[in-house]
């Protein structure tokens, strides 16, 4: 045989459940309340030092953790089931002021059902069971929109466009389903088209003989006497009375109001009864007439009832004249509701005509059947049922009904409120938009359009029959406003008047939908669905819905509507569904530096963009990985990498992913390939200290934590090391700020455990540093004083009460404990001057016995922590490269080994073993157990009464064993420290006379 050694440099491999020949060097089979440092070594973990029990707190309630800053520290706090909240700064556990009451939506029944986000200061609680609801309001109706009552939600205005002289400013009013008919109410009538002064025998002048009398129409004598000093006859009078021309309106005939032009062109002339001696009274006047019809009106027709030619008449300087309807033109249109035909204006160019003279609302008011209002150079017309209304002079009126084809149409001045739609295309509803009229100062005139949202309709209701009341009309409702009672809440840190901070729990105002409809701005997909997470990303607040993933506006975190139909905006919300072939249902999600990664319980997604900025056009959702996870945890950030759990089977497993692109698979390793038993499918926190370089996986109500620590160098991870902590209470919660992790227990304490294991040096006397709880006067080998960490669980500052010196005791009244998770409490009390450590005895209630007397001493009290690493079997080992082969065939006999450790108090090994000699116990096994404890204590080496402490101590355990016929164990419940830096062994080899190759 061959005596040989070999070294294991560190055991800060952690937890491997490899066979033990393929162990790598420096993993443990299980590793119990250590840390294992690359820099210090394997180092007993900190022990947990109590803040506060929570006052308020209770042990069914959900708990979130809220940063400030460095100098205020952070917070913690609790929803509880009936949805009241609770907050405690960690620092001191002191509770906060909490003003609001949004209890009907953080009500809840299961801790998985609140998420929480916190955005700078505010904090954002998701009740993920609420179904997100619509309130009742909706959009105003048309009616409402123009100051009218609800049965007046159709309206039209009718702008008047120009005015000019000599037009007809006619329009009618109809209903949608009315007939045409004849504006006279006959088909034979109608507007006179052309005319005439008929024959020469119905002119005023026409004289049948010299004597005769000429007479108008209406009997008036025009003629004088002629020729009085010879044979006198009749004539008209040479001074040309009735020489001129009008403008006049007709009168008589079956119609009404036609005008014409009359022109009575007149010469004077010598008799044709003359003589042939002319006197100077037998010139007479001749005229020439013709009549220009210039307004036909309606209802005449070109017979009379007798046969006859119709005629009209009319006056001109006074001499009435016959005027015959050689044609008329019937006109025919829908007019149900009425119709506006005032008199044309003045066909004189001198007469001054004005807009007002044209609207005669008083004649509007007479002829129509809706209501009219006169505004500005308009009529605005409204009605309980839907009417239309139509003109046969465009030029001369602009209709702007509630649907139009061209803004630029719209009239300047209109009715304050009006909705009009914008039809842009006639096959497709998704270009179109609404605008409503302000006018100047909320008043109807002068104003301008802007876009708003589609006003709601709907008339009467449906009795419980199933009978519509009369004139019904189906609802058509626009809703506008998020039930805020039924979407996240926030929590905000604000400062009072007098400078206190409070937190707010309130509902979130949801800016409400302004502008469109259903189709051009429709409410976002989580309207009726759960909302599973909420998230913050490139600044838009965002929500996972089933398969959704809805961000709001950028720069606007309670608007998830379009501000505008008209265009699609940059800034617009983001709504986009995954495309897979499996059911996806959303659950959480985590930023990267290349897009915000998606997890659903079987894939995951990632939400990124091609362009500089995240936009509706441009945010596209795209399957990376296809891998389980839990959704009762969330994923973490390790920096560059991201990580979650997958819980599908019997075990967890944690995934770490990396080189996340947006295009193309994202690489995956499974973090606990080592350890595939090691993580419960029950895990349901998880945190992570970066600074640390440290995760910890826990199960509310448990005592256990599962922790992974890593260290990487460029892109080479140097550790990646499991480990186990147990703590003396079950845990409720865990948060980590900087080199601290916070924890709450079931029974609603807090505690924090400093992370930091590096031990600094200084000359300080007694433990000064309450947050590190450093045993300061603590002596080394030779005397000098070392400083070393109190290693205990729920450790707080309390004042020793009375001695009995009977039995050499000291009671202590720990009145904050933390209730054990243990049956039987192993607490140790230490001397906060001197660093004696005190043993427990025994206790009642809240009164705990020690030996030893230190009545009235500060003293730190805590439960002792049991600290133990089971190494593997020891194998003569080679390494080549990044490969490590062990000799399992070869004859290997343990002589001792060497344990080379930092910081020490106490320690001891355990070696289980089938051999011999008389055991000091044996396992449940059989194994026979033995034994050996080393304490630095030699003798004239340490100060009376004081914990001997030491650096840098090697001890040896004679062992002289087979590999293979023992297991051992370091265990500390010592509250001194323990770091084992590396470990030597020494023994008798063969290779059985075989030759490896």
């Amino acid at each position: 045989m061959t005596s040989i050694t070999q070294t294991i440099p560190s055991l800060t491999g952690g937890i491997s459940q490899q066979p033990e020949q393929l162990m790598l060097p420096g993993t443990a089979k299980e590793m119990y309340n250590f840390i294992p440092d690359i820099t210090e070594g394997l180092v007993k973990r900190p022990g947990s030092k109590l803040v506060k029990s929570l006052t308020g707190a209770t042990s069914t309630g959900c708990w979130f953790s809220y940063y400030r800053d460095q100098s205020e520290g952070a917070y913690i706090g609790q929803v509880q089931r009936d949805g009241s909240v609770n907050i405690w700064k960690t620092s001191d556990g002191i509770a906060q002021t909490v003003s609001g009451n949004v209890s009907g939506y953080l009500a809840h029944t299961d801790t998985k059902d609140l998420k929480f986000l916190t955005v700078a200061d505010t904090t954002f609680v998701t009740n993920t069971t609420k179904v997100v609801a619509q309130t009742s309001d909706i959009s105003p109706k048309a009616g409402h929109s123009i100051g009218r009552g609800n049965n007046h939600g159709y309206q039209t205005f009718i702008e008047l466009r120009q005015v000019s002289h000599g037009r007809a400013y006619s329009f009618d009013v109809a209903s949608p389903t009315a007939a045409e008919a004849y504006t006279s109410g006959f088909s034979d009538r109608g507007r006179a088209v052309r005319v005439s002064l008929g024959e020469e025998i119905y002119s005023p002048f026409h004289q049948l003989n010299r004597v005769d009398a000429i007479t108008d129409h209406a009997g008036k004598t025009l003629s004088i006497d002629r020729n009085t000093g010879g044979t006198a006859y009749k004539g008209l009078d040479p001074q040309l009375p009735f020489q001129g021309t009008e403008i006049v309106e007709c009168s008589g005939g079956s119609g009404s109001g036609m005008i014409v032009r009359l022109t009575n062109v007149g010469q004077v002339n010598l008799s044709k009864y003359a003589g042939s001696t002319i006197n100077g009274d037998e010139y007479v006047g001749l005229y020439n007439t013709s009549v220009e019809l210039l307004f036909g009106g309606d209802g005449y027709k070109t017979t009379q009832t007798n046969g006859n030619p119709s005629f009209v008449t009319a006056v001109l300087k006074g001499v009435t004249y016959k005027i015959f309807i050689e044609e008329v033109q019937p006109i025919k249109t829908k007019l149900d509701l009425g119709t506006f035909r005032p008199a044309p204006t003045s066909f004189d160019g001198n007469n001054v005509i004005s807009a007002d003279t044209i609207l005669d609302i008083d004649k509007a008011n007479t002829d129509l059947t809706p209501t009219i209002e006169k505004i500005g150079n308009g009529f605005m017309l409204s009605h309980e049922f839907p009417f239309t209304v139509t003109t046969s002079e465009p030029d001369l009126w602009r209709i702007t009904s509630t649907e139009v084809n061209d803004v630029s149409e719209l009239p300047r001045q209109c009715k304050n409120g009006m909705i009009v739609k914008v039809v842009n295309s006639s096959d497709s509803q998704e270009d179109d938009f609404y605008l409503k009229f302000e006018g100047h100062e909320d008043v109807d005139g002068p104003g301008k359009w802007v876009e708003t949202i589609a006003p709601s309709a709907g008339r009467g209701s449906i009795d419980a029959n199933g009978t519509p009341s009369a004139n019904y009309i189906a609802p058509v409702n626009v809703h506008t406003t998020f039930n805020q009672e039924t979407l996240p809440i926030r929590i905000q840190r604000t400062v009072d008047q007098s400078n206190n901070i409070v937190f707010n729990a309130s509902y979130i105002t949801w800016e409400p939908r302004s502008v469109g409809d259903d189709t051009t701005n429709p409410f976002p997909t989580f309207l009726g669905e759960k909302i599973s997470q909420t998230f913050y990303h490139r600044n838009r607040l965002g929500f996972l819905c089933e398969d959704n993933v809805i961000l709001s506006q950028a720069d606007d975190l309670f608007n998830f509507f379009n501000n505008t139909a008209l265009v699609v905006s940059g800034n617009d919300p983001i709504d986009i569904t995954s495309s897979s072939t499996q059911p996806t249902r959303f659950v959480d999600c985590i930023e990267t530096n290349t897009g915000l990664v998606i997890f659903g319980e079987t894939q995951q997604f990632m939400l990124h963009t091609d362009s500089d900025s995240l936009t509706p056009d441009t945010a596209k959702l795209s399957n990376i990985s296809t891998y389980r996870y839990s959704p009762e945890t969330t994923p973490i950030s390790l920096g560059t990498t991201i990580g979650f759990l997958d819980a599908a089977g019997a075990y967890s497993r944690f995934f770490e992913m990396f080189d996340i692109k947006r295009e193309g698979e994202p690489q995956l390793v499974d973090v606990t390939k080592v350890v595939p038993k090691l993580l419960p499918n029950t895990i349901n926190t998880l945190s992570i200290s970066r600074e640390n370089n440290t995760i910890f996986f826990s199960t509310k109500a448990d005592n256990s934590m599962y922790l992974y620590r890593y260290f990487n160098t460029g892109s080479e991870r140097l550790q990646g090391a499991w480990f186990e902590w147990n703590f003396a209470f079950n845990i409720a919660y865990t948060f980590v700020l900087d080199d601290n992790l916070f924890l709450v227990s079931t029974t609603h304490e807090l505690l924090v455990v400093n992370l930091q294991p590096v031990i600094a040096d200084t000359s300080s006397i007694g433990i000064q540093d309450l947050g590190d709880l450093f045993i300061n006067k603590t002596y080394d080998y030779f005397g000098y004083i070392q400083n070393f960490q109190v290693h205990l669980d729920c450790m707080e500052f309390v004042t020793a009460g009375s001695y009995n010196s009977t039995d050499n005791t000291t009671t202590v009244s720990w009145t904050n404990r933390v209730v054990q998770h243990y049956t039987d409490p192993n607490p140790f009390a230490i001397d906060a001057s001197t660093g004696e450590i005190f043993i427990f005895k025994s206790y009642s209630g809240d009164d705990f016995v020690f030996h030893g007397n230190f009545a009235g001493n500060s003293i730190i009290i805590g439960y002792g922590i049991l600290s133990f690493v089971d190494l593997p079997t020891i194998y003569v080992r080679q390494t080549s490269g990044n490969k490590t082969t062990s000799d399992v065939t070869a004859s290997l006999v343990i002589q001792r080994i060497h344990y080379h450790f930092g910081q020490l108090s106490n320690i001891s090994m355990a070696y289980l073993s089938s051999g011999t000699i008389t055991p000091q116990g044996t396992t449940g096994s059989g194994n026979s157990v033995y034994q050996q404890t080393l304490s630095l204590t030699p003798s004239n080496r340490y100060k009376s009464d004081h914990i001997m402490g030491e650096s840098n101590v090697t001890m040896t355990s004679p062992i002289y064993q087979r590999n293979s016929n023992f297991d051992h164990l370091i265990f500390s419940n010592h509250p001194g420290p323990c770091t084992l830096h590396s470990i030597t062994w020494e023994g008798d080899y063969t290779p059985k006379f075989h030759k490896r190759v």
